[in-house]
């Protein structure tokens, strides 16, 4: 860098530049490179430059009736949403070949799972990821996983339900602790909600009564809280039947229920004030779902557009405007893949001080230097 640049005002322009951009300054030189790869400066970045976009995950790509991938991602802006066809937009494939499932996504970091291959981490946007096996004794069970971040001994954090058994990983030690479970312990029935440095789920327990001939569901949101790792609850509107999904709608915590089995409209419920332990719950949108079914698994709000993006179970993403009140619905990837999930996430550098390089998802193979004659 120029002489006549001050070290205050490199890291004033340079904090503001794309991922991609910064990526490629890394080479200039071996100062910028460590300034660029330093945790402060990760952290600047994410407070400066908070591009987000949403990530969807898809499933059995085939191209001229062979297999080229089984699961991989593909990446749009919030106002490029792919309604049509995924013209100019090539598919990134999982960072390992038998990934399964996301748990989530935390400054983005994808927070991945594969069958008896543990976790593993990982940053599309600096194609690096971290790798994290269960312990043997964890193995054999069905265990729902969580990821968040917590700002007090600033690392990232997995945590690990086994019922009746809580564990938390740290990710810089990568080693797994017991901590204290909550007094009653259910089912996991919703996937993961990050919102105010808390992880949500929704939880179900399962009451019988009258000597057993009568059974029912009571649901509620339990919270994780990274930094305290202590438990709690928070009670769910009424009435409610089923409740399927978590999401941060305007910066407040939101919840997708319907009243009855037979009933085909679904609330989205939007909790104000979320650290007042009387607020309330109120109605924010009312949705008929007989269209395409009664659950929905997920759902999200579109910063840019105010759409609500619904994840109904097997039955592709659909984008609903709370104004029209029109549905439509996200294209395949092509007539032989299917659409597994979707994610909201940031442009970050995490990750870029650890781990593994990747590109497009496969990992870097450096050759061995040849031993010489």
């Amino acid at each position: 860098m120029s002489k006549d640049v001050c070290d205050e005002m490199t890291v004033e322009i340079f904090s503001r530049l794309p991922t991609k951009s910064l990526l490629r300054f890394r080479a200039v030189s071996k100062s910028l490179c460590a300034r660029i790869g330093s945790p402060a400066f990760i952290r600047l970045h994410a407070l400066r430059s908070p591009k987000k976009f949403l990530c969807i995950h898809h499933d059995g790509y085939k191209d001229e009736g062979i297999y080229k991938t089984k699961n991989f991602y593909t990446f749009h802006s919030e106002g490029q949403l792919p309604y049509n066809s995924y013209m100019g937009i090539n598919p990134i494939k999982y960072p390992f070949i038998d990934a399964r499932s996301t748990f989530g996504s935390c400054n983005g970091i994808l927070c991945l799972r594969a069958f008896g291959k543990g976790v593993t981490l990982w940053n599309p946007s600096t194609r690096r990821k971290v790798a994290i096996r269960d312990p043997r004794t964890f193995r054999g069970d069905s265990p729902v996983y969580g990821f968040g971040y917590d700002p007090v001994i600033q690392d990232y954090k997995i945590l690990r339900i086994s019922h009746p058994t809580l564990f938390v990983c740290t990710v810089k030690t990568r080693t797994w602790r017991k901590i204290a479970s909550p007094n009653e312990c259910s089912r996991v029935t919703s996937y993961q909600c990050l919102f105010n440095g808390a992880l949500h789920w929704v939880e179900t327990h399962v009451r019988t009564l009258l000597f057993d001939k009568y059974t029912y569901y009571d649901h509620h949101i339990m919270t994780f809280d990274f930094s305290s790792e202590v438990c709690s609850s928070i009670e769910l509107p009424e009435p409610t039947w089923e409740t399927s999904g978590l999401a941060v709608i305007k910066g407040s915590l939101a919840v997708i229920s319907r009243i009855s089995v037979r009933h085909n409209d679904c609330t989205i419920w939007v909790r104000r004030e979320y650290n007042d332990t009387s607020a309330f719950w109120s109605v924010a949108f009312k949705l008929n779902t007989v269209s395409y079914g009664n659950q929905v698994d997920r759902f999200f709000q579109l910063t840019a557009t105010d759409d609500l993006l619904l994840d109904p179970y097997g039955r592709g993403i659909k984008v609903y405007n709370p104004e029209t009140e029109v549905l439509s619905q996200l294209a395949d990837f092509s007539a032989s893949s299917h659409i597994v999930g979707m994610y909201i996430c940031v442009e970050s550098l995490e990750l870029l001080d650890m781990g593994n390089s990747c590109y497009h998802g496969k990992q870097i193979a450096r050759k061995k230097a040849k031993p010489k004659k």
